[in-house]
């Protein structure tokens, strides 16, 4: 039997997990800014990652790739004026600004994953409340008869996995701007005004 065990990126026994081959079988956006990944190690154990460092934005940008695919699968009102032959111009970002994927969950076999959930939200635009929508379970493997745009999908979802993975092994996380340190005391204090050290060539 399985087990689960929930485990943060800034403990030592991180480092080894991530030596073993992953198999990601869901990938989610916590607030936006934080990744939480499941996979499955080699001893069958489910193992839960919860990221404590700010993801990249290209894993966000990845998401939002998504979020056509969501659009149409959730049969969304914009489905119809979707401009695929251009899926990431500005017109779809104003066409779908008041959707999100949150998440990617997947399933199938050993090599390879069959089938995809995702996960994602919509702001109301009068109450500007989240309604929290699931897409159906869409069979990456299956006929073109079930979704027409399975191979652009399974693109799209490969690149938030790469990404989810360069999250966890790579620790490729958000630069975070830090705040200088100033001294209370004003550095220039000593100096009289109009006074300075020439500049180096």
């Amino acid at each position: 039997m399985s087990s689960s065990r929930s485990i943060a990126t800034d403990t030592p026994f991180f480092s080894i997990l991530t030596k073993y081959k992953m198999k990601i079988n869901k990938a989610k956006l916590i607030r936006n800014t934080r990744l939480e990944v499941s996979y499955f190690d080699q001893e069958g154990n489910e193992v839960v990652i919860k990221g404590v460092n700010e993801v990249h934005p290209d894993l966000k940008n990845a998401m939002k790739r998504l979020v056509p695919f969501f659009c149409e699968l959730t049969e969304q009102k914009e489905a119809d004026k979707l401009d695929w032959l251009n899926p990431e111009s500005d017109d779809n970002k104003e066409l779908t600004k008041m959707l999100d994927v949150t998440g990617v969950k997947i399933s199938g076999g050993d090599d390879s994953f069959e089938n995809v959930i995702l996960s994602g939200r919509r702001t109301l635009s009068v109450t500007n409340k989240i309604l929290t929508l699931n897409t159906p379970s869409i069979n990456l493997d299956g006929e073109a008869e079930e979704y027409n745009r399975l191979s652009e999908l399974q693109e799209a979802v490969d690149a938030v996995l790469e990404e989810a993975k360069l999250y966890i092994k790579d620790r490729k996380f958000a630069v975070v701007q830090l705040e200088m340190d100033f001294n209370k005391e004003d550095p220039f204090a000593e100096g009289e005004a109009g006074e300075s050290d020439p500049l180096e060539e």
